[in-house]
């Protein structure tokens, strides 16, 4: 029931929103009746559903933070898992995930830390948080500075015997959590930490101010590349003028891709209504309804190949820091990717052999004959792919990191014949050789150079038994 309640809740804003479109369609041009071209129908509903896509995301943004604050705030114990305090955390859990995914172009932007205080958790100034999953709001706190990065897990629940256990969890100030790590509840993470891609934060007890921790068990690195050089005005102190471009052009890359997915369905009703006024709503409506959706996912993959192309151009390994507008172009091309091409095309495509030659297309070298399940890619030009490699589900070569609020790209080769597991994840700088098998969950190191013919599995990865 609660997730049927929490699922009305995230379409209950798409009302307002339509509601919005279709007054002033009604009283100005009155598409429906005018008789417009389809690309000038498509034109004008897509200038619409501007303003609609703001109020359905600001709607949803209010309607959200206000069942959060109607709810008691959850506080730290142990608790069974039949009781209220459990219910509780699962809705607010569900809350936090459908926001994740109807909301997911404000997370890693300059307006994240003002939806998460909006839902109750302490964000410190100049925070930045991307996608992060098992938040508690009031038992989490971001220190000043700190960055969580892509997939990180944050103070989720411990379940253990039918009992919930929920711990305070904070990390520190200039603290960094990598992409997909574990940061388990109750942990403290001390000031100007780095937590690696896919590290299991360690034991309070053993993190210290300034620490570098890497792998699952975690191991503390002595060191670790730091890149020196740019000014803080373009890293951590940007000047109101930057602030406010970069606020402009995150704020076009949350509002325009559900606007022209708004635009895309009004031009299909638009096109699709004459045909059923005439022939019913039998098979040939059933068949143009369907061509309309295979051309409405070509459609948003080709808008995105564009502006890939128009925005970015090519890739190639360079720094950046956070407050440049390369940074904040990519990060909306990436956006972009995410929103409109993967879920409406490429994810449909996994495991067949029409993805290589869709992610060609946007840069990425691909030799012939590789499966690939996964489209966890994002600076296409950076990656080459050998022939006959193959990439299960949900890996990917990670191209890019923010390591100290620079944007570091590098390239990323996959050999021929290459195995790379599940969820595994290859940095750049890297080079795995010809006939390479990577076991499930695997790191490897930015930098690393695997030997052709090896084994490896682990965070970081280490060479297996045959």
């Amino acid at each position: 029931m609660t997730a049927i309640v929490v699922s009305v809740l995230f379409f209950v804003p798409t009302f307002p929103a339509f509601m919005l479109i279709d007054w002033v369609d009604a009283n100005t041009v009155n598409v429906f009746e005018s008789g417009l071209s389809a690309p000038m129908a498509f034109g004008f509903f897509f200038l619409l559903a501007i303003p609609a896509s703001a109020l359905f995301l600001g709607v949803t943004m209010l309607v959200t933070a206000a069942l959060r604050r109607l709810l008691p705030r959850q506080t730290a114990g142990i608790t069974p898992i039949d009781s209220f305090a459990y219910w509780h955390k699962r809705t607010v859990s569900m809350v936090l995930d459908c926001s994740l995914r109807e909301l997911h172009g404000l997370y890693a932007s300059v307006y994240a830390p003002l939806w998460l205080r909006a839902l109750g958790m302490k964000v410190g100034r100049h925070a930045e948080v991307s996608t992060a999953e098992g938040m508690v709001p009031e038992l989490l706190q971001l220190g000043d500075d700190s960055f969580i990065a892509d997939g990180a897990m944050l103070g989720d629940e411990e379940m253990r015997g039918g009992w919930m256990i929920l711990k305070p969890t904070r990390i520190g100030n200039r603290s960094f959590i990598g992409n997909g790590a574990y940061v388990p509840d109750g942990t403290v993470v001390p000031d100007d930490v780095l937590i690696g891609v896919q590290t299991r934060t360690p034991k309070n007890e053993a993190l210290k101010p300034g620490q570098t921790w890497m792998g699952s068990p975690a191991l503390l690195l002595p060191a670790r590349e730091r890149l020196e050089g740019f000014p803080e005005r373009l890293t951590f102190r940007p000047s109101m003028p930057r602030r406010l471009g970069r606020g402009l052009v995150e704020g076009l890359r949350i509002v325009l891709p559900l606007a022209l997915i708004i635009a895309s369905g009004y031009l299909i009703v638009v096109l699709i209504l004459p045909l059923a006024a005439a022939n019913g709503w039998g098979l040939q409506v059933a068949n143009a309804l369907a061509l309309a959706g295979c051309l409405y996912g070509v459609g948003m993959y080709l808008i995105v190949v564009a502006l890939k192309w128009i925005l970015v151009r090519r890739y190639r390994p360079r720094a950046a820091p956070m407050w440049t507008p390369f940074v904040w172009i990519s990060e909306a091309v990436t956006n972009l990717y995410e929103s409109l091409a993967v879920p409406n095309f490429l994810d449909l495509l996994r495991g067949t052999p029409m993805l290589p030659w869709a992610l060609r297309l946007l840069g990425a070298r691909v030799g012939q004959r590789v499966y690939l399940n996964t489209t966890d890619l994002t600076e296409f030009d950076c990656v080459r792919i050998g022939d006959e490699a193959e990439l299960n589900a949900w890996c990917g070569p990670q191209t890019h990191l923010f390591e100290d609020r620079v944007m570091k790209i590098g390239h990323v080769e996959i050999g021929n014949r290459v195995t790379v597991g599940v969820r595994s994840t290859i940095l750049y700088d890297t080079q795995v050789g010809d006939d390479v098998q990577l076991g499930p969950l695997t790191l490897v190191a930015k930098g690393e150079r695997l030997p052709a013919a090896t084994r490896w599995e682990g965070s970081p990865a280490t060479t297996a038994e045959s």
